[in-house]
């Protein structure tokens, strides 16, 4: 299982390439925008099977993430002749935001030589790269013909211009790098990898992405750009911290934009990030703006004992005293419960009542009522809680407490701050103990 599936549009791309030199343009106009405009991605999707793509982490940019990379490479170095370099390719959707800004020449020949010396590129499919080479070349074409200019360069030469993307390991080039004089773009695989011994902000399995940002930052020569689209994870996930604090040491972050789902096939949230790699003498400026937060006096956390549930049901053993054993799916939608019917042998941490209980689970942009889904559980014995579960047990013991959370985090304020803090499938302790109260 592979991209090879993927030739068939590279042939499309191809035919599409021959016909814009010899048929009226506004003929080939709508054609064209399709192709540099959303279309290779649809082709990924229909011809390259999912389980592939997911295993790769293959999503290419279109749509309006495309749209605000291209707005903001037009306003900073786009016009200065500077070098782009893409480690992750793809069909070439980010060379193409570049390159949008570059200028065209006196004629297509020229044009070519100009852009396939300030284009560099690798993806480790050469059906991505054929993609790539071949809508660089209609892009720099459209725009010509657009210009109302004749085109002699025949699609194989112009294509074969862009020697500087090719196939190759993205992630392997970047490390190799030092003090690249351009602009290194990423839309990096999300896909999730072990972390290796010498990783020193995350252990286990973790997000590919965050590897490409910092190999990428420590590619640049110092005071040149990176822009990044990233798994909104890396910025408002808990067990991410560490990664933020080195991507602080290596970048003068500008810009931290999260832009909600990567696109309406993709159930991924991302953000944009845009900095410059810092003079490694500078001093660090503070911390980067990863969210907005509001000012409060109070925290959640500091009248909550907020914690996940202790027990792991698949791997804790059903050692100990059986007792109540609250889990997501036995919870009412919302509400009030008392105890549990469910039991269970545990050993381990029990939690007294009264208490408020939340799914972990929280899909952004969720109506008020389920972005987080809390009930009060009453009753009088201990009760074990399931891993899926976070429970808000108040410092003071008082059931009224319980009560006035369930309506605070009930409320459309609440959603909203949430939708900004995090778009993260699940909650985590830090985020509900930063709430704001009151």
């Amino acid at each position: 299982m592979d991209s090879a599936g993927y030739g068939r549009y590279v042939s499309e791309l191809s035919h599409l390439a021959s016909r814009i030199s010899v048929t009226p343009w506004q003929t080939s106009e709508a054609a064209v925008h399709a192709a540099l405009n959303g279309q290779a991605a649809g082709k990924l999707r229909e011809l390259v099977p999912a389980q592939f793509r997911r295993a790769q982490g293959a999503y290419f940019t279109n749509g309006a993430i495309k749209d605000r990379v291209t707005a903001l490479l037009s306003g900073q170095e786009a016009g200065k002749r500077m070098p782009f370099w893409d480690a992750t390719c793809g069909a070439g959707d980010l060379l193409l935001a570049a390159c949008s800004g570059l200028a065209l020449k006196t004629s297509l020949s020229e044009t070519l030589d100009s852009w396939s010396r300030l284009l560099y590129g690798q993806d480790l499919q050469p059906e991505f790269v054929q993609a790539a080479r071949l809508r660089l070349f209609v892009a720099a074409a459209a725009r010509h013909r657009a210009r109302g200019d004749i085109i002699r360069t025949v699609p194989e030469a112009g294509a074969g211009r862009f020697g500087r993307v090719h196939v190759g390991d993205g992630l392997a080039a970047l490390r190799a790098a030092t003090r690249f004089r351009g602009h290194v773009l990423l839309n990096p695989p999300f896909g999730m990898i072990g972390a290796g011994r010498d990783c020193t902000w995350s252990s286990g399995v973790t997000t590919q992405a965050g590897f490409f940002l910092l190999a990428g930052a420590r590619a640049l020569a110092p005071g040149y750009p990176l822009t990044a689209i990233l798994p909104d994870v890396l910025r408002s996930g808990s067990r991410y911290r560490a990664w933020r604090a080195e991507a602080e040491e290596l970048l003068d972050i500008e810009q931290i934009i999260p832009m909600g789902r990567f696109d309406r096939h993709t159930d991924v949230d991302v953000f944009l990030l845009s900095g410059r790699r810092r003079h490694p003498s500078a001093p660090v400026s503070g911390p980067a703006q990863w969210w907005l937060d509001l000012e409060a006096d109070v925290r959640l956390g500091e009248i909550f004992d907020i914690r996940i549930g202790p027990v792991v049901d698949n791997r804790d053993p059903h050692n100990g005293p059986m007792v109540p054993f609250l889990t997501a799916r036995s919870m009412p939608a919302e509400g009030a419960m008392g105890e549990p019917t469910q039991r269970r042998a545990f050993a381990g941490r029990l939690l007294e009542p009264p208490f408020v209980a939340v799914r972990r689970t929280s899909r952004p942009g969720d109506s008020p009522a389920s972005r987080v889904r809390g009930i009060l559980v009453t009753g009088v014995n201990p009760i074990a809680v399931d891993n899926h579960v976070i429970t808000l047990k108040p410092l003071s013991g008082s059931e009224r407490q319980c009560a006035e959370v369930l309506k605070v985090l009930d409320s459309e304020q609440v959603a909203r701050w949430l939708d900004e803090r995090i778009r993260c499938r699940h909650l985590t302790v830090g985020v509900l103990r930063s709430l704001p109260w009151g």
